[in-house]
């Protein structure tokens, strides 16, 4: 068949403090077909996946834009829109075609814009028409809104967090998409619109299992895909919440009836599966207190997986404060303290300050004495299942504590991140991590103990932090009377 593919991802924070516009797009990845222009920037990103897949199936592809931007603030008004108009050109441009694939994260905002997703959905089925099948594969932290549903074909998100699944939600996708080009299915949609909201861990139970179960409903007779949005908490929007999406073969009310069942599974749970909060203190002192083994503390609020700065010292200075030993902190953004101890080189001992420069969240800088003990101009780390690079990178040492900084911003995802500049994680044992949950599947083997944290932070779990004006209310958990609804659906 004849294939239209695109990609455009950002996670946008309406509490982030880093501004975002086409540069940060170039910084990752921008591949612009249509002008002859690639951007490979640093990242290697499994969001193109339905691009070498329909290739690989042997289709006719059109490929458009791919752009992928580290999670921050919305996307800069100009710019959101030049590169949906560029999409929906290249699409006017292809036609006729059989089919649409794309990739969207599903929580970016631009500015003037609070559901990009739909808002593209919108302008690509006004191209297309009602009858040519549009199929997106999201993010599982996106928002689900009533323009994404009313406009796309199908929707399918990543099952799993940390997001291992991307590559089979993809072939997903292409099956529903072929299926109903050949004539062989007929999709329709229903959505669960949950008022909760949160992040949730799918290693652990009882969301495990809910999970586990949606692959036996995908067995089921006139069952095409059945996914569990988890939703962005992060935007102040009318969109947040957990979403249930079932996509059947040209049964609506089989979908409707599966979407409010698994939804009401997962609203009953809510409390169960909320990802755990531990306090900086107690963290600290959990890890100090095993007799043997790594402490692994994962800094869930200044995680630049969700928007935030990444530059937050609230643990270094405690553990600076208690003389840890054989402690390790990464990675801490700070573009101006790399470009120091580049200029010193290693082996070079110095006073120097350390993070602390983005916004309040961030806290106080540390002023320490540092040591240079290694430099790489490309650090790199796998992620989402490829290699890529974070850039240059610095590993300095104050006491008995690693400080691993980089000069652009990005989460921990695998211990390659601290390796490749000398950190003995085998002798380290506490690990204080920037990120909420994609470190966990390269790290858990490593631990003897994985705590999550929580500090001060653009992506800290306590919502009450947060100055929300437009959530849709009541929502758990700051509202704790939140009730399943009797008409759920897309907000």
């Amino acid at each position: 068949m004849r294939l239209f593919t695109a990609c455009l991802a950002h996670e946008s924070s309406s509490f982030s403090p880093i501004p975002t516009n086409m540069e940060n797009f170039r910084d990752a990845m921008l591949h612009r077909p249509s002008r002859g222009e690639t951007v490979k920037g640093r990242f290697k990103s499994i969001e193109c996946a339905l691009t070498a897949k329909g290739h690989d199936r042997g289709h006719d592809i059109v490929e458009s834009v791919g752009a992928v931007a580290m999670p921050s603030g919305p996307l800069a008004r100009t710019d959101y829109e030049e590169l949906r108009d560029e999409i929906v050109n290249d699409l006017r441009l292809a036609m006729p075609v059989d089919a649409v694939a794309l990739f969207l994260h599903g929580a970016q905002l631009a500015q003037g814009y609070d559901d990009c997703e739909g808002d593209l959905l919108a302008a690509l089925r006004a191209v297309t028409g009602p009858d040519i099948p549009i199929g997106v594969e999201i993010d599982l932290h996106g928002n689900v809104t009533e323009a994404m549903t009313r406009n796309a074909t199908a929707i399918i998100a990543c099952k799993e967090y940390p997001h291992t699944d991307f590559l089979e939600r993809a072939d997903e996708l292409l099956d529903i998409l072929e299926a109903t080009v050949a004539g062989r299915a007929r999709p329709v949609m229903a959505v669960c619109k949950l008022p909760m909201t949160g992040i949730f861990h799918t290693t652990r139970q009882p969301l495990r299992g809910i999970v586990d179960g949606l692959f036996e409903l995908e067995q089921r007779p006139g069952v095409l895909s059945v996914s569990i949005a988890h939703g962005f908490p992060w935007h102040d929007t009318p969109h947040v919440g957990v979403a249930v999406i079932v996509v059947s073969d040209g049964d609506e009310p089989l979908a409707r009836t599966l979407a409010d069942e698994v939804g009401a599974q997962v609203f009953a749970v809510r409390e169960q599966i909320a990802a755990p909060r531990t306090s900086l203190e107690e963290a600290l002192a959990q890890a100090a207190g095993l007799n043997s083994g790594m402490a692994i503390i994962a800094d869930t609020a200044d995680n630049a997986g969700g928007g935030a700065a990444s530059d937050s010292t609230f643990f270094l200075h405690e553990l600076i404060r208690m003389e840890a030993q054989d402690a390790a902190v990464g990675m801490i953004w700070d573009p101006v303290a790399v470009d120091i101890a580049f200029t010193a080189g290693v082996g070079a001992t110095l006073a120097m300050r350390i993070g602390g420069k983005t916004s309040v969240l961030s806290g106080p800088p540390v002023d320490a004495e540092f040591k240079v003990m290694a430099l790489t101009p490309r650090l790199g780390q796998t992620a989402f299942g490829f290699y890529r690079i974070v850039g240059r990178a610095a590993r300095l040492r104050t006491g008995g504590i690693d400080v691993v900084l980089i000069e652009s911003r990005e989460q921990v995802h695998s211990p390659e991140c601290f390796e490749e500049l000398g950190v003995d994680l085998a002798s380290t044992r506490i690990l204080v991590v920037k990120s909420a949950q994609h470190f966990h599947a390269r790290f858990k083997p490593l631990a003897e103990k994985i705590i999550y944290a929580v500090a001060p932070g653009a992506t800290s779990v306590d919502f009450t932090t947060f100055d929300y004006a437009r959530l849709v209310r009541p929502i758990w958990p700051l509202d704790p009377e939140a009730a399943f609804p009797s008409t759920p659906g897309p907000r």
